[in-house]
């Protein structure tokens, strides 16, 4: 056993394992990182007329029917999906290419903060008590409760209401475009997406679609109101009409162009036509009256030489019939010198 555990003992090497990382050449894989950097397909939208839903399918429309149609099509479906998610987050509130004001109302930022604006002694109060509760001194939280605030009093029903449909769309109203104010701020000192507000963000949009899917299927008139007050394009999702591929879209925007196209020279064609059409109409009318003119005239040439041949006569009153006694018995002979019956083809004479 001693002797075993010797020879295993001898047998034994010692073996350096290095850190994969060292192995490489790569500096970013030794940094960690993939091979290759992530490809985004999502971009940031700054024209404010991709908000529309139907922006990309006029484009679709007025591209040249060249050789170069296909291409320029799948480009055009590289933009919109890379467009897609940035208006599903702005498009609603016109937030694209708005970075003023953000669609929020002027508040006066010198003004009491909301839970003491009913406070009697601030209004005798000195200018430095008074700045100290304003809006502008306090947090964020108390500027974004004035938008709210100020966004609710301008659809609620009247001033005890707070749990109508109205009241609940401007306050998500509010909430989304303070929202978005802060995830561009905070997007401006670092490019990395703060998901954490992003997705609060996407619930708070799809609860006030609901929201004001609702108030529309029990008061159009109200739902009118709402949208107009707080500027909301709203947009009736309907259900796409091919599957949401590259391919497919390509198909049936070619489809439309096709049917588009052959509607407009029918249309072309029937405005030409109908262009000066009585002078047309006069024109045909006198090529017929000469056609019919020369036509006689031939009609009266082979009437001559008809008659000039013997097959007919002159000045014939009624109707000129040839000679049928002498055709007919002519007939007659032919029909009992030459008339031999039909073959049988092939078949057997039967003998009575």
């Amino acid at each position: 056993m001693n002797a075993v555990l010797k020879h295993f003992g001898k047998a034994q090497k010692t073996v350096t394992l290095c850190p994969l990382a060292s192995l490489h050449t790569t500096s970013t894989l030794s940094e960690g990182r993939a091979r290759r950097p992530f490809f985004n397909k999502h971009k940031k939208v700054t024209d404010p007329a991709k908000q529309d839903p139907e922006y990309f399918e006029k484009k679709a429309a007025a591209l040249p029917l060249d050789n170069h149609y296909i291409d320029a099509l799948q480009m055009l479906w590289t933009e919109k999906i890379s467009t897609e998610r940035d208006v599903m987050m702005k498009g609603a509130d016109n937030l694209i290419g708005n970075k003023t004001d953000y669609g929020l109302p002027n508040i006066d930022k010198t003004a009491p903060r909301l839970e003491y604006a009913n406070v009697d002694e601030l209004k005798d109060a000195p200018e430095a008590v008074k700045k100290i509760f304003s809006i502008d001194f306090g947090e964020r939280k108390d500027l974004t409760n004035a938008y709210k605030r100020c966004m609710i009093d301008s659809v609620n029903n009247h001033s005890l209401d707070n749990t109508s449909y109205q009241v609940r769309i401007g306050w998500a109203t509010a909430t989304i475009r303070q929202w978005t104010a802060l995830v561009d701020s905070l997007m401006d000192g670092n490019p990395k997406k703060p998901t954490w507000l992003t997705h609060r963000l996407f619930l708070m949009i799809n609860y006030r679609r609901k929201l004001l899917r609702l108030l529309r299927e029990q008061d159009e008139a109200e739902f009118e109101r709402v949208i107009s007050e707080l500027k909301i394009a709203y947009h009736i999702q309907k259900q796409p009409e091919h599957v949401k591929t590259r391919k497919a879209w390509s198909e049936h925007q070619l489809k439309i162009r096709v049917t588009n196209e052959k509607e407009r020279k029918m249309t072309e064609l029937h405005h030409s036509l109908m262009e000066a059409r009585e002078a047309k109409v006069n024109k045909i009318e006198n090529s017929l009256a000469e056609l019919a003119k020369e036509e006689q005239a031939i009609q009266k040439k082979l009437l001559e030489i008809k008659i000039t041949e013997g097959k007919t006569v002159a000045n014939v009153a009624g109707k000129y019939q040839p000679k049928l006694i002498e055709e007919l018995s002519e007939t007659v002979i032919h029909s009992l010198l030459f008339g031999f019956p039909k073959p049988t083809m092939g078949q057997k004479s039967q003998s009575h």
